[in-house]
C-alpha cells in the first residue's frame, strides 16, 4: 500500500472538511423548512400551517342506506333465503290459504241462502193449471117451449132461422138438449172430449 503524500493529506482533509459541511448545511436547511410548514399550538404541539379543507356542503348530503339485498360485488350467485323469511313466507302462504277458504266458504253459503229463497218463494206460488180447451160456443137463442109440461119442445133461433128439438135430440150433430126448464134449457155436447160440460142457456124474451 503506498503512503499518501503531504499534498494528498491536506487534498483529502479539505474535502473531509466540505462534506462534513455540506451534510450539517443540508440538515440545517431540511430542519428549517420543516419548521416553517408547522406552528407550535397552545398544548405545545405543532399544527400545520396550512390545514386541509373539507368540503362541508358534502357532510350535509344524506348518506345511501344500506340494502341488504341490493348488489353485492362478491356475491356470484342468488343469496339463499334465511330461515326468517321462509318462516315468514310459510306463514304468508297460509294466510293466503286461509283466506281462500273463508271466500269460499262464504260464498258457498250465499249460494245456499238464495237457492233456499228461490225454493221457498217457488213452494209459495201455485202450480200452473194446465189450460183447459173450452167447448163451442152455443150460437142458439132460446126463446121458449112448446107442449105440455112432460113432453116439452124447446124452440131455439139463430138469426132468422128457428129449430125445435125435444129433451135427448141433437142440433146440428154438435149440440144436444140435456133438460127443457121453464125458464131455460140445459145443453150439452156431442164431442167426447166435453161430454161431461153442459152449459144453460136463459129463455129471451121477445
Amino acid at each position: 500500500m503506498r503512503r499518501l503524500t503531504k499534498r494528498e493529506q491536506v487534498l483529502l482533509g479539505i474535502v473531509a472538511v466540505g462534506g462534513v459541511g455540506y451534510l450539517w448545511y443540508a440538515s440545517r436547511h431540511a430542519m428549517t423548512s420543516a419548521s416553517e410548514q408547522f406552528e407550535v399550538g397552545a398544548g405545545g404541539e405543532r399544527l400545520a400551517e396550512t390545514a386541509p379543507r373539507v368540503p362541508m356542503a358534502l357532510l350535509a348530503q344524506a348518506s345511501e342506506g344500506y340494502d341488504r339485498n341490493g348488489r353485492d360485488l362478491f356475491a356470484y350467485s342468488t343469496r339463499p333465503p334465511t330461515q326468517a323469511e321462509i318462516d315468514a313466507e310459510r306463514l304468508r302462504q297460509q294466510a293466503e290459504l286461509e283466506r281462500q277458504r273463508v271466500e269460499e266458504a262464504e260464498r258457498a253459503k250465499r249460494h245456499a241462502e238464495a237457492a233456499a229463497i228461490a225454493a221457498q218463494r217457488e213452494a209459495l206460488q201455485p202450480p200452473p193449471q194446465p189450460e183447459v180447451k173450452q167447448p163451442p160456443r152455443i150460437p142458439y137463442e132460446y126463446i121458449g117451449y112448446l107442449g105440455p109440461k112432460d113432453n116439452r119442445i124447446a124452440v131455439f133461433q139463430e138469426g132468422e132461422a128457428l129449430y125445435l128439438a125435444r129433451t135427448g135430440e141433437l142440433l146440428q150433430e154438435t149440440f144436444k138438449v140435456v133438460e127443457i126448464r121453464y125458464e131455460s134449457v140445459l145443453m150439452g155436447y156431442t164431442d167426447p172430449e166435453f161430454e161431461a160440460r153442459t152449459r144453460e142457456l136463459p129463455m129471451i124474451s121477445r
